[in-house]
C-alpha cells in the first residue's frame, strides 16, 4: 500500500518588469525635479509630490537593487500613483520617466486621474 506523498507545485507567473537602471534614471531625472520649487501653493505641491516619489523610488530600488537586476513595473509605478491624482500632475510622471525606457508608458493605464 502506497502512502500519501505531498508534492509541492511552483508556478511562475509572467509580469512586466524593468531594469535597475531604468529604475534608477527614472530616479535620478525625479531627483533633478526637486532642484525647482516655485513660491506659491499649488507649486509647493507639486514640489512636496516630487519629493515623495523621489523617496519611495529611492526605497524601491534600495529594497531590490542588490539582489536582483530587474523590479516589477507595477512596483515602480506604484510610486507614482501612491502621489498624483490630478490630471495637471501628469507631468511629474511624464518628467521623471524623460529618456528612460519608461517614456513610452502611459500613466492613465495605471490610475484614472480627476480632472
Amino acid at each position: 500500500m502506497q502512502q500519501l506523498k505531498t508534492i509541492t507545485k511552483k508556478t511562475t507567473t509572467t509580469v512586466e518588469s524593468v531594469h535597475a537602471e531604468t529604475v534608477y534614471a527614472v530616479m535620478y531625472n525625479c531627483f533633478r525635479n526637486l532642484a525647482f520649487v516655485d513660491a506659491d501653493c499649488t507649486g509647493s505641491s507639486y514640489y512636496v509630490k516630487s519629493a515623495n516619489i523621489f523617496a519611495q523610488l529611492q526605497e524601491l530600488y534600495c529594497s531590490f537593487a542588490s539582489t536582483t537586476d530587474y523590479v516589477a513595473l507595477d512596483s515602480v509605478m506604484q510610486c507614482f500613483t501612491n502621489n498624483i491624482t490630478y490630471t495637471d500632475e501628469s507631468s511629474l510622471f511624464t518628467q521623471a520617466v524623460e529618456n528612460t525606457a519608461m517614456q513610452n508608458i502611459k500613466l492613465e493605464n495605471y490610475i484614472c486621474l480627476s480632472a
